[in-house]
């Protein structure tokens, strides 16, 4: 066996969520987007230990919402079963493959009954014969495992709990070791290796503990100067685990701390993605030390019990079924599956026993996963038909006073859709919200180096933000490293013991009146935090430093204009401009929150799209890189003015940054146009606020408004937002398409003009750029929602920082992984749809010749619809292909506006028609 592909091997099968301060929305299941989806769900639900589907119970209740139809349960089967047939010996049902999926469904089965437990029997001759032709047979289940680890017989037969022995002792070593500065003394092993802390830690126990940390000591002090690669492999083969099963076994027991293995995995193969600078740490020493800990605990209790270890590793954990148990699966697979009761007289005994096995099997593995085919196949169908119905005989939106780019997130469509309806002729427009500048960003603030693109860019530049007057910027330099050097160092003095323990008592006093005003009186808190820190601390005006100064720092004139011409490209503006074109970035602003960069917007890093608004507008707005863009067609008027702004997406307020250098015959207009976004923000509050529990917030936008300002500063507030809950659909087409269609905040929408890419060029950056990005987020709540204890964090409230890097339940735990509780408990877990419209032919060579995306399409990630705008035809695309999608004419209900349709359904309509 090659022990280095082992570990390659190994790696991609760990969780890969960066450090919080990093934090970017990813399918935590990336690396499994080889395989199809429902494969591969399957395996890493057994990895994970958690369930890759909803409980099925949610499915059913659907179902009885008509949220799931009958039609959508035979499209959905139709669909599985090109990949996953029916059991193979379907035939001694005599069904059809989509008879018996759909039987299954509704099948009412539950073969381990207790003998005394015969509610369920009804019939009493059917009975009789299931008892006859089951008797004196047994069946052992194909799905009974088999174990290779003592972790389960220990727990189970002896009463010892890994959770309470062994894992806080690997939490300990391995938290003290990646800490990045949340305790006082840094470890002195961080530039030695984690093997040789783990050592001198263990050794260091010996005269001072018992039971197994005395065998483990036993067994370091004999390995300890060997290569961790020989120590793991030597102790495999002395403990007889069979190479065959190596992997299985080293990931499982990864698994038990599945977030600190995948942080381990991170900062060796990542290591600037670090806080402040990451270890010297291998995932083979890691893995050393715990199968060091394992074997440990094995030999301490088997030679405590008397046990041998060869009865306990490879033990196979039968599952069988016997008498009764059998006559109850004959007695309820003929009920269920609607058999004639002399059906069973055709076959002998094994053939039955057979039978059972294999519809045991497929009842734990594809009725749930049709279940949610079908729920998914309803949704997407619903908005299928709404869109197809929406769009018919659309017409093009002429050039208003205003042109306004949003970001493509799915928390924007709901306030671009209440701009349009307060300003009719506004055009507005979906892009990527980094909009297209690719630049490590240090404000004047912080020089650290952040990262403002999508993480799958690598940023090419360095932009600084600079201050325009050198006298107030000396003042406020000074100030900032006061105060910031001030609140370091009471940070860590508050860590020591003696410094630790007078800082308590007098801080402690101090920060009462703060607390007090924090917790009652939020709003007016900030308010008089910000007013202080404007008083002693004033921020001098600022600008970008955009010109290049060398390779690294700042772009060309040339390249500026290629940045604002393919974000032109991308929204379809090349011969008409308006008068204001606002490039409205977006972020999330929240108290308390370690989640603070999953609310911020994907395409900037997870950070707020300001730094990256300010320098687009200044590229578009600078005559230089005008007249580089005239020669390459892009002849913008004199007269149009780029405009920065910035939509906070939990408090709904809009901001400006380069106004000062506004024409003073574009301030009547802008001012219109101000007014008019901030009484969208007061409707999108109204809507947003549906969702919460707040009755008085669901009353008017004023009221809305005022709502989640506070609720953005509560430091008790665990919702400050739902960030992207109920995500499901992305857009890649003209804003005509979908303008005026409520779509509840659930899709994407990227813009996109196919008549003016003849070469399918800028089809690929819209694609590329954005739809994977929708998928991630899409995936990353899709995991969380389903089994959010195993696949996300649990719940919030008793989050703690660790480490500088991560959180952790409690006072000890693992690393969590995903998005916490109140992030996703409204999310329906549905993969993307995608729907482009583009001639068919480029978007099929797009998606066959990108990796990723061919990827995440054939393998079912994502679903995906063309709309052929040459040929006026729909496609879908199946297991392999695409074919042509008809409809039935959409019922949709229309309302003047979307207030009116919140204050008549509360939002329960998923699609409407508006104005």
């Amino acid at each position: 066996m090659d022990f280095n592909q082992l570990i390659s091997r190994i790696r991609t099968k760990l969780p890969i969520q960066n450090p919080l301060h990093g934090f970017v929305h990813n399918n935590i299941l990336l690396m499994f987007e080889n395989q199809d989806f429902h494969h591969a769900v399957g395996e890493a639900g057994v990895l994970y230990r958690a369930r890759p589907y909803w409980q099925e119970h949610k499915y059913i209740q659907r179902y009885r919402e008509g949220k799931i139809t009958d039609q959508d349960i035979f499209r959905a089967i139709d669909h599985y079963a090109g990949t996953y047939p029916a059991i193979e010996s379907v035939d001694c049902l005599q069904l059809s493959t989509k008879e018996f999926f759909y039987r299954l469904m509704f099948a009412e089965m539950n073969f381990n009954d207790t003998e005394e437990d015969q509610q369920s029997i009804n019939d009493q001759h059917l009975w009789n014969l299931c008892v006859e032709k089951m008797h004196g047979q047994k069946l052992t289940l194909r799905r009974s495992p088999v174990k290779w680890r003592g972790k389960e017989y220990w727990e189970k037969y002896h009463n010892e709990s890994y959770a309470l022995s062994i894992h806080p002792f690997i939490i300990r070593l391995i938290s003290s070791y990646l800490d990045q500065g949340q305790s006082f003394w840094q470890n002195p092993f961080v530039n030695k290796g984690f093997w040789s802390f783990f050592t001198f830690d263990v050794e260091a126990l010996k005269g001072f503990t018992s039971g197994w940390q005395n065998v483990l000591i036993e067994k370091v002090l004999a390995v300890k100067y060997q290569k961790p690669e020989d120590i793991i492999q030597n102790e495999l083969k002395r403990m007889e685990i069979p190479e065959d099963v190596w992997e299985s076994y080293i990931l499982e027991i990864l698994f038990d701390l599945k977030g600190w293995s995948g942080m381990v995995n991170k900062l060796e193969l990542e290591p600037w993605q670090a806080t402040v600078k990451a270890p010297e740490i291998k995932l083979v020493d890691y893995i050393a030390a715990l199968i060091l800990i394992e074997s440990a605990m094995d030999q301490y209790h088997a030679e405590e019990q008397s046990i041998d270890l060869s009865i306990i590793r490879g033990r196979k954990q039968n599952i069988e079924l016997k008498g009764f148990q059998l006559s109850l699966a004959l007695y309820q697979i003929t009920n269920s599956f609607k058999l004639d009761q002399r059906w069973m007289q055709r076959f002998e005994p094994a053939t039955i026993l057979k039978l059972i096995d294999e519809i045991d099997e497929a009842e734990s593995v594809h009725r749930v996963r049709l279940w949610h085919e079908a729920f998914e196949h309803h949704f997407h169908r619903e908005a299928l038909e709404a869109i197809a119905e929406h769009s018919k005989d659309i017409k093009d939106q002429p050039i208003g006073p205003a042109q306004v780019m949003f970001c493509i997130d799915d928390r924007e469509e709901s306030i671009r859709r209440h701009l349009e309806e307060v300003d009719p002729v506004v055009n507005t427009y979906g892009v990527v919200g980094f909009f297209g500048v690719d630049m490590k960003f240090a404000s004047i603030k912080s020089s650290r180096l952040v990262a403002q693109c999508p993480p799958v860019v690598v940023p090419s530049r360095i932009i600084s933000e600079v201050p325009r007057d050198s006298h107030s910027a000396k003042t406020f330099e000074r100030w900032n490293l006061m105060t910031g050097g001030g609140n370091l160092a009471l940070y860590y003095h508050s860590r020591t013991m003696f410094r630790g323990f007078f800082s308590t008592i007098f801080l402690g006093i101090a920060s009462i009146f703060p607390m007090f005003m924090q917790v009652f009186f939020p709003e007016k808190s900030r308010d008089l935090k910000n007013k202080v820190m404007g008083t002693f601390t004033p921020v001098p005006k600022t600008e970008l430093s955009l010109d290049q100064s060398d390779a690294d720092h700042g772009y060309s004139k040339t390249e500026m204009a290629k940045i604002v011409q393919a974000i032109l490209d991308q929204c379809g503006i090349r011969t008409q401009y308006a008068p204001l074109v606002v490039l409205l970035a977006h972020g999330s602003s929240s108290n308390n929150n370690p989640f603070r960069q999953a609310y911020g917007c994907g395409a900037c890093g997870g950070n707020a799209g300001i730094p990256n608004s300010r320098a687009f507008a200044k590229m578009a707005n600078d005559p230089e890189v005008r007249a580089e863009l005239a020669k390459l067609g892009y002849n913008i008027p004199n007269e149009t003015f780029f405009v920065s702004g910035f939509h906070d997406t939990c408090t709904d307020e809009i901001h400006f940054f380069n106004l000062e250098l506004m024409p003073e015959g574009h301030k009547p207009e802008f001012e219109r146009l101000r007014k008019n976004l901030n009484e969208a923000g007061a409707r999108n509050a109204f809507e947003r606020c549906q969702r919460f529990s707040s009755e008085s917030a669901k009353t008017s936008p004023a009221e809305a408004l005022k709502h989640v300002k506070e609720r953005a500063v509560d430091l008790a507030q665990p919702r400050p937002e739902y960030g992207h809950s109920s995500n499901a659909l992305a857009i890649v087409g003209r804003r005509e398409l979908t303008r005026g269609l409520y779509l509840n905040r659930r899709a994407f929408l990227h813009t996109y003009d196919w008549r003016l890419d003849p070469d399918g060029s800028i089809l690929k950056a819209v694609v590329v750029g954005g739809v994977p990005v929708a998928v991630n987020i899409n995936m990353d709540y899709y995991f969380s929602s389903v089994d959010n204890e195993n696949f996300g964090c649990g719940s919030k409230l008793p989050l703690n920082m660790t480490s500088l890097l991560g959180v952790m339940t409690g006072s000890q735990s693992d690393l969590r992984i995903g998005l916490a509780r109140q992030m996703v408990e409204i999310h329906e877990p549905i993969r993307n749809l995608t729907i482009i419209e583009a001639p068919l032919a480029r978007v099929k060579n797009l998606f066959d010749n990108h990796p990723r995306l061919k990827n995440i399409l054939y393998h079912h990630w994502m679903r995906l619809v063309v709309i052929d705008p040459e040929t006026q035809e729909w496609h879908l695309f199946g297991q392999k292909e695409f074919t042509p999608l008809t409809f039935e004419k959409a019922k949709m209900k229309h309302f003047a506006t979307s207030v009116d349709l919140i204050n008549k359904t509360h939002t329960e309509e998923d699609f409407a028609e508006i104005g």
